[in-house]
Order: structure tokens, then C-alpha cells, then sequence
């Protein structure tokens, strides 16, 4: 059986990856072949594992399963293929909480900006002490109420933070609708935005819905880049209309060199770093492979999704 792997692992990744393939398994890596040979490969294949151009996978002829790297599967949103599709669902949630609660403590003790200072030898200490804040006790609203969201909750618990959710139809959900996230968002000194990229949550975090944050407010995105508007979110960054933003994920990326977020002194950029860690393409590997014996064993595949639906 025809296995073609996208993901950019490693030697040592690759050498753990081809010690647990069954011998049935013929892998051909991307990191091996040319980018002349990728889409005759990728036909062949009856497996993939990544995530690679959509039309390369509709012209795939014998393929029958596509473990997604990823949660996200925007562009595959319109996928004309018969093969089963799963995703990562729930495996960067906590990198990435850790990613938003990491970023609002170092805006809120000034991390960033110290490294900046560190960066011209200047030492300011001592006056940056009273432009500090405790995230200890924030009213924080999140919005989604998935796994990343559910792990925010666990790592803000531990600041006695009162914490309230965004979920259409999740009981545990405060807010149902944008309407009612607008009149109560004034509330908030922190908002999480965790949603996905979906066709209903384009442009979600809206200009009115920024307009109604607390001017205290720090908004952090470890969703998608697409559920906000970007330039009103910009433009109440530079205003000062709220305090500031951590953003993982940014509408455009990589994020053009002129582009203003890079100007915002009150903005930290992970760059869509919110998911890494040391380990995470063996523990990738890891999952594709629990799923690869389902597979072969013709039981049910974990995190099968339907991109037409969009979950």
C-alpha cells in the first residue's frame, strides 16, 4: 500500500517513522523526491499524511484515507475527493492555550518590551513597574468552547480568573450569538478568540464587536486569522482604543514586511508559532500511526471531518 508523507520530518523523525510502518507499507517522503515528481507520487498514493495542494489530491486515483498535519482544513473546504479525511482535532490545544495565556502574561508584565530594552542595553526597570498588571483575577471571555478553549480554561483557572464562553450551542456557553457577545464584551479585560476558519466565522470578531471592547481590553487569536477584522482591529491598536493583542495567527501569512501590525507597540506576533514544541512531529507521527491501524484494521478513523460541513 502507497503512502505518501508531506510532513517535513527530521532523519531522526523519518528513522522513528519507518521503524513502526507495518512492512505493507511503501512511504515515499516529500523530503526525498523533487517538486517535478511530488504530484505523480501523490496520484499513486492510497495514503497521505500532510498537507498538500487540494487539486493534488483530487487527481490522486487510488486514494482512499488523508491524515490532515494539521486542525485546520480551510482549503480543503471544497474538496472533490471520495477518500476519508481526518484532522489533528484537539492535538495543538495545549501549545496553543499555553501560546494566548503566555502572550497576555507577557504583555501584562512587560516581557516584550523588556526584551526590547535588553536588545539597546538600557535599563528602565524601575518605571515600568507601575505599567504592570496581574492577570490574577481578569475577567476573561472565550470564544469557542473546543479543546484549545477548554485548555485555556484549565491554565487561567490557576489565576482565579472568572471566565465566561462564546459556543452557538455548547451549555456551558454564556454567549450564543455576536449580538450578545457586542452588548456584554465590555466587560472583558482579556478576550481568547479560538474559532476556527469556517465560512460562518469569517470576519467573526467584527469592527463593532472591537469597538465594544473595554478600553483595557487585550484581545489574543490563536484561531484563524480570518475570523477577524484585521484593519479594525489595527486601527484600534494604534487609537489606543484597547490595550492591546497577542496574535498568533494574522489574516495574510507570512505577515507583509509594510503591513502596520509589525508598527503596533502594544502588539506581540508568534508568528502561527501558537501549535510548536520540541517533540511535536514525532507526537504527529504518533497519532497517524494509531489511526494507520484503524485503518488497516477497518475499524472507524479518529477525527474524521467533512469539509463541505466545515467540522
Amino acid at each position: 500500500m502507497n503512502l505518501y508523507v508531506q510532513l517535513p520530518v527530521r532523519a531522526e523523525e523519518k528513522e522513528y517513522f519507518l521503524s513502526k510502518l507495518p512492512e505493507s507499507i511503501d512511504a515515499v517522503f516529500e523530503i526525498d523526491i523533487t517538486e517535478a515528481t511530488r504530484a505523480e507520487n501523490i496520484k499513486k498514493a492510497e495514503i497521505v499524511f500532510g498537507n498538500p495542494p487540494a487539486e493534488l489530491l483530487e487527481a490522486a486515483e487510488n486514494l482512499r484515507w488523508v491524515q490532515l498535519h494539521s486542525v485546520g482544513f480551510d482549503k480543503y473546504q471544497n474538496l472533490k475527493s471520495e477518500a476519508q479525511l481526518t484532522n489533528m482535532k484537539g492535538f495543538y490545544a495545549q501549545p496553543c492555550a499555553e501560546t494566548a495565556v503566555g502572550g497576555v502574561l507577557a504583555f501584562y508584565r512587560k516581557m516584550d518590551w523588556l526584551g526590547i530594552l535588553r536588545s539597546r542595553n538600557e535599563w528602565v526597570g524601575q518605571s515600568l513597574r507601575m505599567e504592570m498588571s496581574l492577570l490574577r483575577r481578569k475577567k476573561v471571555l472565550i470564544l469557542g468552547t473546543g479543546s484549545i478553549a477548554q485548555a485555556c480554561r484549565k491554565i487561567l483557572s490557576g489565576f482565579d480568573c472568572e471566565i465566561a464562553f462564546f459556543g452557538r450551542s455548547n451549555p456551558e456557553a454564556r454567549f450564543r450569538t455576536p449580538e450578545a457577545i457586542i452588548e456584554g464584551i465590555g466587560e472583558f479585560q482579556v478576550i481568547i478568540n479560538t474559532l476556527p476558519g469556517t465560512e460562518q466565522t469569517a470576519r467573526f470578531v467584527s469592527a463593532e464587536m472591537i469597538a465594544h471592547m473595554h478600553p483595557s481590553a487585550v484581545f489574543a487569536n490563536v484561531g484563524r486569522g480570518s475570523t477577524v477584522d484585521e484593519p479594525a482591529l489595527v486601527q484600534a491598536l494604534l487609537n489606543g482604543d484597547i490595550a492591546g493583542a497577542v496574535l498568533d495567527v494574522t489574516e495574510q501569512e507570512p505577515l507583509p514586511n509594510d503591513h502596520p501590525l509589525w508598527d503596533c507597540p502594544n502588539v506581540i506576533l508568534s508568528q502561527h508559532s501558537g501549535g510548536g514544541y520540541a517533540e511535536e512531529f514525532k507526537d504527529l507521527i504518533d497519532v497517524f500511526l494509531s489511526n494507520l491501524h484503524k485503518f488497516l484494521s477497518h475499524e472507524p478513523l479518529e477525527n474524521i471531518i467533512d469539509p463541505q460541513k466545515g467540522y
